[in-house]
């Protein structure tokens, strides 16, 4: 479900991935979603919810990447404290997303995201600004991006924060790497790695 002030779009993707942020000393996750309007309500086909730092988990705080289920994210407005938004919707222009809560659930072997938020997205047929944002889909994992880390330098960096019995080490003939869950398809990945 994907519903913008109680009008249905199709949602085409949603995935968590993750990175280890060195300075803060935690996994950071980020969750991106794309959604398609295929009513032609808006007035431009394809919808974006972007967030890159949606949730920082310390170490032994989790110990696979589904144990964020049970996990809720709350923020009113952008705080200056926190560096940038904490989640962007981009439809003409990339616009705050306001008034927030995201939360995951496990349900029958998946991972569910259920958003309520605020939009605005200056559009066509009333679709202008405070619009309520109402989003619950199942989410893949794509994976923790190491940038051009060896295995050995990805392996350390993730230890403290998630098991790697479950994740397995891919890089891309540019050298960038990313852990992925071992059932994964690398085909789905190919946004992060490019061309193999």
């Amino acid at each position: 479900m994907f519903k913008i002030k109680g009008k249905e779009f199709d949602v085409q993707y949603a995935y968590l991935d993750a990175y280890v942020n060195t300075s803060l000393k935690q996994l950071v996750f980020g969750l991106q979603i794309g959604a398609k309007d295929i009513n032609d309500l808006i007035g431009r086909s394809k919808l974006f919810f972007n967030s890159e730092i949606l949730l920082g988990v310390n170490a032994n705080e989790l110990n696979i990447w589904e144990d964020i289920a049970g996990k809720t994210i709350e923020w009113q407005e952008y705080s200056e404290d926190e560096g940038k938004p904490r989640a962007l919707f981009y439809v003409f222009e990339h616009t705050e997303v306001t008034n927030t809560k995201v939360e995951f659930k496990a349900k029958k072997e998946k991972l569910i995201v259920k958003i309520s938020a605020t939009i605005d997205i200056y559009g066509n047929n009333g679709f202008d600004e405070n619009l309520p944002l109402e989003i619950e889909t199942e989410v893949d994992f794509f994976g923790v991006l190491c940038g051009r880390s060896t295995f050995e330098e990805c392996q350390e960096n993730l230890t403290p924060y998630i098991n790697l019995d479950s994740l397995k080490y891919v890089k891309n003939n540019n050298g960038v790497s990313l852990m992925v869950p071992v059932d994964t398809d690398l085909e789905r990945n190919i946004l992060f790695l490019g061309d193999y």
